[in-house]
Formats: C-alpha cells, structure tokens, sequence
C-alpha cells in the first residue's frame, strides 16, 4: 500500500516536472481553467444567489396630478391680468343672468367631478406562487390611474435571484408549463429587485382580460420563476 503511494506521488512529481518544462502548455492549461471559471460566472451568474437586489418603490404619480399643479400655478397670472374692480352689469336682469349662469356652470363641474372616479382605479390583483425549486411570494395588482395608463405593482414581493430575470404578462395560467406560459407574452422589462415594492409601465395597447398572468422569467434559461393569476 505505502509502495502504490510513492508509485502515485513520484509519477505525480514527475507530471508536474514534465509540465514545468513546457511553460506554453502550462500557460495555456491555465488559460483554459480561467476561461472556465468566467464563463460559468458569466454564463450562469451563481454568485446571484448569494446576494439580493432590494427596491422600494412608491406608487407612482400620474401626469393628470401635474398637469393640475401646473394648472394651479398658470390661475394666479390669469388672475393679476383682470381688472380689480369688473364692470358692473348693465342693469339689474343681466346681473342675474350672469348669476345664474355661474351657478349653472358650478354645478356643471361637480356633476362632472363626481362622475369620474378620484384616484388610481384597482382592476386585478393575485398571489404569487412558486415554481420548480424557485421560491417566489407577494402580490401583484395592475391599477389604471388617473391619466388612463396602466401600471402593474408588486408588492411585499421575495423571489430568489437569478441571472437574466424579466416580468412578463402572458395569457397561459400560471401552472401551465414553461412553454405555455413563454408561448404568448409581453415583456415589461427587467425585474428591478428580487425583493421589495416595484412598478412596471402597461404598454397601452395591452389587452389586460387577455394576458392576466404575471411572470417572473428567466431569459437566459427560458424557465420561469414564479406565477400569479390576476383576478378582478
């Protein structure tokens, strides 16, 4: 036994010798090894498994609320350009048609501010939940806000991380398989942080009673992380 460790260790010496004195291949031995090590880093990114990308995100403001504060800031410029004191109405009938009038157009204006809704409008919401050995949890809602854009909102949302991860909206069940749920989609982009609160912009022309289902995806290995139906 003691003999087939020296057998071993002297024909390991030896080997190594042999490399020694050949630098070019020990160089290119090394090359290849390095070459190894960055593509798997690259290529399969496993140090993101080690690390989380937390966001928190606030709901996001619309262009209705600005266009209101820019509103706002235009009025008291109007106002300085009108005379101080306006004329008078000619006689006593016309001042109370002008009265009227504006009455008529106050209530014109609350009619109108009561018939729309006030604020961002929840249109469908739902849990996620995990795929494969993934873990995925949080609520996904989509909203319509006040402009009539739509948005989609994660929160209290945790996933595991990962290489090339993308938020998709498809139109297959979220237990259907890979290739369903990759079959027919539309990519909102990057997922911002595998954990916390984020937002992804609607394009406009998306059918939202047709792609109800929220989608983590990994690009890079064409498999998805988790899944959420949204219901109404």
């Amino acid at each position: 036994m003691g003999g087939e460790d020296r057998r071993t260790g002297a024909s390991t010496a030896g080997w190594w010798q042999r490399l020694r004195a050949r630098p070019a291949l020990l160089g290119s031995l090394v090359a290849v090894g390095v070459g190894g090590i960055v593509f798997v880093l690259v290529w399969f990114q496993p140090q993101t498994l080690l690390f989380d990308d937390v966001v928190d995100e606030e709901f996001p403001l619309t262009g209705a609320g600005q266009d209101s504060a820019g509103a706002a800031d235009e009025n008291p410029a109007d106002a300085a350009a009108e005379p101080d004191d306006p004329a008078e109405p000619a006689d006593a009938e016309d001042a109370e048609d002008a009265e009227d009038a504006e009455d008529a157009e106050a209530a014109e204006g609350e009619a109108g501010a009561e018939a729309e809704p006030a604020g961002p409008v929840e249109l469908a919401m739902g849990a996620f939940a995990s795929r494969s050995r993934y873990s995925v949890e949080g609520q996904a809602t989509t909203f319509r806000l006040e402009d009539g854009s739509h948005v989609l909102r994660l929160e209290d949302f945790a996933s595991t991380n990962g290489p090339d991860l993308f938020v998709y909206l498809t139109t297959a069940d979220a237990d259907a398989t890979d290739d369903e749920l990759g079959a027919e989609f539309v990519d909102l982009g990057v997922l911002t942080g595998n954990i916390g609160n984020q937002n992804y912009v609607i394009p406009a022309d998306v059918d939202l009673d047709r792609f109800d289902t929220v989608v983590i995806w990994c690009r890079r290995f064409t498999t998805a992380f988790g899944a959420a139906d949204l219901t109404a």
